[in-house]
């Protein structure tokens, strides 16, 4: 019986509105009184970098709908933003300097009639692409540049890096790095150890550009080391260096050149840290940058054995056996691998995982000598589990040949 009410009470409202197939169900409800809601009023401005905050007293019309801000940007086109009749504010963005604009503010009701205009001027504070430029530093690096900046806003940036085409010899793109850190350091990599003419400028994504850093720099030479040299080293002939073998994998499985969640080589565990160990590079080389891939897996990445705080080791000969294990061992880096987000264990970002798929790249002290022998030490890993992990690792520098000289390639 209660169904049977239910089907009653709503089938005459249905066949009504059967009855009336000229009716335009996404049509406002209500009549259209052809009158726009009153004005916006008390209305007042907060500057801010690139950017302006508009309040108002909104209009006590019962069918008010939103409110637009109507104004020409940095650029000359026309542009706008909106805020519903829930909020008594605009934010006006993507101004590319701090000249006057003139934003003209509307009420409209539900069916899109319009109030008259009120005009209020806004005067932008300096825009982030300007104060981010003017921090731009760089210093020259192997295979490239090392580029620092400041973005105290944390706005949403790109870092544009340009080079001189030798073959039309027009500056044309290069690179560029998207960032909303508040500071960092951006690698440009990539180029050949030849004097080029290069050029950095900063834009948004409404397209303002600030002006142009031009500089001439000779990019150190840089070389990719080959992985088919690698070899491990005994864990028995390092004091302190522990087994890389667990679940039938091996040390080889970090430089086979396969990235991968189950293609990885693994620590015994549990066992206490620092985890060391150790390969023969095959050649000697000045290090200039490491780049690691830790396993992919829902239940492993940024977790389980996936490596925190480490260090890395470096000498020319495998030093003699004695109770201190670091004896004869230079110290060739010191390494933090920061998960972007910050989030729990456990839980991960769109950034978390693009960070994951693309390798954690770290540079190495460029006041280091060349060494033959690396050694990993592993301080702690993302959890509290008390094993080591990794799928790839991949190493750069500077060869060279056997009286101490760099290989030209």
């Amino acid at each position: 019986m209660k169904h049977t009410r239910i089907i009653a009470s709503i089938l005459p409202f249905a066949m009504a509105l059967a009855g009336c197939s000229d009716v335009d169900l996404l049509h406002p409800y209500g009549t259209d009184d052809g009158k726009g809601p009153s004005p916006v009023s008390e209305v007042t401005v907060t500057n801010k970098p690139g950017a302006a905050v508009i309040r108002y007293k909104l209009p006590a019309d019962h069918d008010l709908s939103y409110v637009k801000a109507e104004f020409i940007g940095t650029d000359g086109s026309k542009r706008e933003a909106r805020a519903s009749s829930y909020v008594d504010s605009l934010l006006i963005e993507g101004f590319g300097n701090t000249a006057d604009y003139t934003i003209e503010l509307r009420a409209y009701d539900r069916f899109e009639n319009a109030s008259s205009p009120v005009k209020v001027t806004v005067t932008p504070l300096t825009p982030p692409i300007q104060t981010v430029f003017e921090s731009l530093e760089w210093a020259v690096d192997f295979g490239g540049f090392m580029v620092s900046f400041e973005n105290s806003t944390k706005s949403n940036v790109g870092i544009y890096v340009t080079r001189r085409d030798e073959v039309t010899g027009e500056m044309e793109y290069y690179d560029v790095y998207y960032t909303e850190k508040p500071s960092g350091i951006y690698p440009v990599r990539g180029l050949p150890d030849e004097e080029n003419d290069f050029g950095l400028y900063v834009q948004d994504h409404w397209g303002n550009k600030s002006e142009v850093l031009e500089f001439t720099a000779t990019p150190w030479r840089e070389d990719l080391l080959d992985k088919m040299l690698f070899t491990p080293v005994n864990p028995g002939l390092v004091n302190g260096d522990i087994p890389t073998n667990q679940y039938h994998t091996e040390m080889r499985k970090a430089w086979d050149g396969t990235i991968d969640n189950w293609n990885y080589f693994h620590t015994k565990w549990p066992l206490e840290f620092p985890h060391r160990f150790t390969f023969d590079l095959g050649v000697e080389a000045k290090l200039s940058r490491l780049k690691t891939w830790q396993r992919s897996g829902d239940d492993v990445r940024w977790q389980h054995g996936a490596w925190r705080i480490f260090n890395v080791y470096g000498c020319n000969e495998l030093p003699e056996f004695t109770d201190d294990p670091l004896h004869g061992w230079r110290l060739v880096g010191s390494f933090v691998s920061v998960k972007p987000s910050g989030l729990p264990l456990g839980q991960v970002s769109d950034e978390d995982i693009q960070l994951l798929t693309d390798g954690e790249e770290f540079s190495f002290d460029r006041n280091a000598d060349p060494v033959r022998y690396v050694r990993f030490e592993i301080l702690a890993v993302h959890s509290e589990m008390k094993l080591s992990c990794l799928s790839e690792l991949t190493l750069w520098g500077q060869i060279e040949d056997e009286e101490g000289e760099e290989v030209e390639q």
